[in-house]
């Protein structure tokens, strides 16, 4: 067994970094006396179980969970015993299921929860007066409508919201809401799009024109999409390519759209940002596939592959985060997990 940990007064870092049974923490390191002088903790591949005498980190601002073995009611506990807690991002925690904040967070700037399979229910306890998070990731790991989550799921309850990404994979229209949540400080937006059809897709791309419309005052708009259908380049049989009324808006100035081959509606898109876009300094267009749904492809791999290996020589990686200004998971990197930094 190989652990890679560093450990100072005001920063603790401990990743596991060979196969076998995680590594348990010692309960050291939550005793009392590192609770006044911890500000940051970073967990991979460690197995996780807080001491019922915890009494919390009193000036602990940053926490990262990846691939952590930790229950529900350690999570919450630790949630519930950092008033200071400000950033907090979670990955690849098997056992959790709910993600409860039992007190108020009102400092808590960055949340970030990736690929937690059990998990079902998110609570955040945020006075809204004070709650100032403006910048969240969000990964659905099944089918779920961007367009629908944004005007009416989480995103909607944050009016301060100025980034946001979110990854969906989608097999069907919807019906829009007609009076919808208005983003009026939505700076940047980055949709990640895994659209599914096989002969025929029932998505349609030029939906994403109400982003115009929820987002008036967004600068920067990146589409990511990955079509999972056969690709046909618009042509003039396809028939006249749709319009919708040019929205007007004054303050998108970059765009950038990548995994277009060419389809009717990915074409109508474009030209209704282009012509509604009136203060547009740039719009990048590229067939270029930067989002790749991943992880059936790295199963195949270890069912066949990684199986038929004898000699302990492959190696079957997850993907690495395509959206982000990335942080340090330099460990994590170690151990072929998550790499967010």
């Amino acid at each position: 067994m190989v652990v890679s940990s560093y450990h100072c007064p005001e920063k603790c870092h401990m990743a596991y970094t060979e196969t076998g049974e995680p590594y348990s923490i010692p309960p050291q390191l939550f005793s009392a006396d590192n609770g006044p002088y911890l500000q940051r903790l970073e967990l991979t591949s460690v197995s996780l179980h807080l001491p019922a005498d915890f009494k919390g980190f009193l000036n602990l601002k940053k926490v990262t969970l990846v691939d952590v073995s930790i229950n529900d009611e350690d999570v919450q506990c630790m949630l519930g015993r950092c008033n200071l807690l400000e950033f907090f991002e979670i990955a690849y925690c098997r056992m959790v299921t709910s993600l409860r904040m039992p007190k108020p967070l009102n400092l808590l700037k960055h949340l970030l929860v990736d690929k937690c399979p059990l998990l079902q229910v998110i609570e955040l306890n945020c006075s809204p007066i004070i709650l100032e998070l403006k910048n969240i990731i969000v990964k659905f790991i099944t089918c779920q409508s961007a367009l629908d989550y944004m005007v009416t799921g989480f995103p909607s309850t944050l009016p301060d919201l100025e980034t946001f990404t979110l990854h969906c994979k989608e097999h069907k229209r919807i019906i829009l809401p007609g009076k919808a949540f208005i983003f009026t400080h939505l700076r940047h937006l980055r949709l990640e799009l895994v659209l599914y059809g096989n002969k025929k897709r029932k998505t349609g791309v030029l939906d994403f024109a109400y982003l115009l419309e929820v987002a008036p005052f967004m600068e920067k708009l990146e589409l990511l999409m990955w079509l999972c259908c056969q690709r046909r380049p618009y042509c003039k049989e396809d028939g006249k390519l749709r319009s919708r009324p040019p929205q007007h808006h004054t303050h998108l100035k970059s765009v950038h759209i990548s995994g277009f081959f060419g389809h009717k509606d990915q074409v109508e898109l474009a030209l209704h940002i282009l012509r509604s876009s009136i203060m547009l300094e740039k719009m990048e267009i590229t067939p270029r596939v930067e989002i790749a749904d991943c992880d059936e492809s790295r199963k195949v791999a270890s069912e066949f592959v990684c199986k038929a290996d004898h000699r302990n020589v492959v190696k079957a990686l997850r993907a690495s985060f395509s959206w982000g200004p990335p942080l340090d998971y330099r460990h994590a990197r170690v151990v072929q997990r998550v790499s967010r930094p």
